[in-house]
């Protein structure tokens, strides 16, 4: 049996999904250490026995130092370089060490100097990185990555568990938010818009927002808004045979797991082009629609078409998002994950 070793800051489902699937289909048994979850989404998770996760605040940098000294670990992947103890435990490593990380590349000077350290401190720990997308893959580059070292697919949810939902011909005209109450998701401007339209021209939808965040107090009240604060998974699973269409409006957003999940649901979407995920999981017109990350306009008229689809079509823009929901699974993850292995 083969050992990995995962150096993390927030443990999430659908991380801990491709975790399983490596375990169980590739014979590995994984030692996890992670911070706490946030508090705005204190999810419960459920995983196998071969994966055993332990608190970060509870093993020092000395001990960790030493567990990757003296224990016989085929793999070390490490969430980002957030943390000084994980870095400096890597040097005393006898494995392959992964970098996994979301950041992406916009060609900053904060970005542009880091590359510098990047590539003295931090790639010499590393033999490969794990990225979601091709704006992280330029970043790893960036970062002294050759491009046979960058492995991309880091994301993905549980397709199987979300392709699940039931396509239901008379769903409620009903759009979902699914995310945190804070500036960078663009939700006061999203509530605002749609308030708008259902006000004058779509009385019979609604805004179904899920999660909650800093906004939460300051969110918008209307008769055609439902905030229903934050749901374990499969709260959110099963209200997911509800709605019809999926938005996510951020103004920053790396990648967005949540929009594989409604694009496995049969969802259609819309998405800012802030928002990476777009790349692997939005054709524009076949089953969705981009707008401008921050233009309240093109929010609008993004919010317009969708909401003037008939539920036909609607639907068929579902069944293409259930077909790209496939190029990234569980599966690939964990057979990218163990070939990495030594």
């Amino acid at each position: 049996m083969k050992r990995i070793l995962v150096l993390y800051k927030e443990l999430a489902g659908y991380f801990i999904a491709c975790l399983d699937e490596l375990c169980l289909k590739h014979n590995v048994q994984a030692d996890v250490i992670a911070y706490p979850v946030n508090a705005d989404a204190p999810f419960k998770f459920k995983h196998s026995e071969r994966i055993s996760i332990y608190s970060r605040a509870s093993i020092s940098d000395q001990e960790l130092s030493r567990m990757v000294a003296a224990e016989d670990y085929d793999l070390i992947f490490t969430g980002g370089w957030f943390d000084k103890g994980y870095l400096a435990a890597l040097k005393h490593r006898k494995c392959p060490a992964l970098l996994g990380f979301d950041n992406a590349w916009s060609g900053s000077l904060k970005q542009q100097l880091s590359t510098f350290y990047g590539r003295i401190f931090l790639k010499p720990l590393f033999d490969y990185a794990f990225v979601p997308g091709s704006r992280q893959a330029v970043f790893a580059s960036k970062l002294g990555f050759q491009e046979k070292s960058i492995i991309r697919g880091a994301y993905s949810c549980n397709v199987a568990k979300f392709s699940s939902v039931i396509q239901q011909p008379q769903r409620h005209n009903r759009l979902i938010y699914a995310g945190r109450y804070s500036p960078e998701k663009y939700v006061q401007p999203l509530f605002e818009r749609f308030h708008k339209l259902a006000e004058k021209e779509f009385p019979n939808w609604e805004l179904h927002c899920i999660g909650t965040g800093p906004l939460w107090n300051e969110r918008l009240q209307s008769p055609h808004i439902v905030h229903h604060g934050f749901m374990q998974p499969d709260e959110l699973l099963a209200f997911m045979n509800t709605g019809n269409a999926f938005i996510l409006p951020s103004t920053f957003e790396p990648w967005g797991v949540a929009v594989h999940e409604f694009a496995a649901a049969g969802y259609p979407l819309i998405l800012s082009d802030a928002v990476g995920a777009a790349e692997a999981f939005l054709e524009t017109t076949k089953n969705g629609y981009l707008f401008q990350a921050g233009n309240v306009d093109a929010l609008e008229d993004a919010l317009h078409t969708i909401m003037s689809q008939s539920r036909a079509q609607l639907l068929e823009m579902g069944h293409h998002s259930r077909a790209l929901a496939c190029s990234i699974t569980p599966e690939s993850w964990a057979t990218s994950v163990a070939g990495m292995m030594r």
